[in-house]
């Protein structure tokens, strides 16, 4: 993951709803499996590891979001050990036929979660956040964000 793509998740996650953080994460895991795939076409397999371990630490963050309570957490939770335990073979044999199920899982889910996204209006989980403007203003080819500073208490309140 490039410092581009960490700094377009940070803006995301700041102004993001429950539901479109996990749209987040389900990208973030495959963006990881993706760094893997290119660490493998290098023969680095220290890279292949550390990618595949960060992708694991995203499911187990969508894990530690469910509520096993309520429809349909249980499922979700079999599909993310699934999901684990096939990484962990990936690593075990260095072998990228493992990341084939678990992305089209995770895609699978993340297409659903955007669908999702669109049918409910949901508050930012982050407040007093700064607000965000993007656009082509100062030039025709290039971006500018501007950011709203409406007070100097940012982020979460304690």
């Amino acid at each position: 993951m490039t410092d581009s793509m960490k700094k377009e998740f940070t803006l995301r996650v700041s102004q993001a709803n429950p539901i479109s953080m996990i749209t987040i994460l389900y990208e973030i895991a495959l963006i990881y499996l993706e760094d893997a795939k290119d660490a493998y076409n290098k023969k680095d397999r220290k890279e292949f590891s550390h990618a595949i371990h960060r992708a694991q630490d995203t499911i187990r963050q969508l894990q530690a979001s469910l509520n096993t309570k309520y429809e349909p957490a249980p499922a979700l939770m079999k599909l993310y050990v699934y999901i684990h335990r096939i990484l962990a073979q990936a690593i075990t044999y260095f072998d990228t036929a493992y990341l084939e199920d678990p992305e089209k899982i995770l895609g699978r889910l993340r297409d659903a979660y955007i669908q999702l996204e669109k049918t409910g209006n949901w508050e930012s989980v982050m407040v007093n956040t700064q607000v965000v403007y993007a656009g082509y203003t100062y030039g025709k080819n290039s971006m500018v964000d501007s950011f709203s500073t409406g007070s100097s208490n940012r982020g979460f309140l304690a």
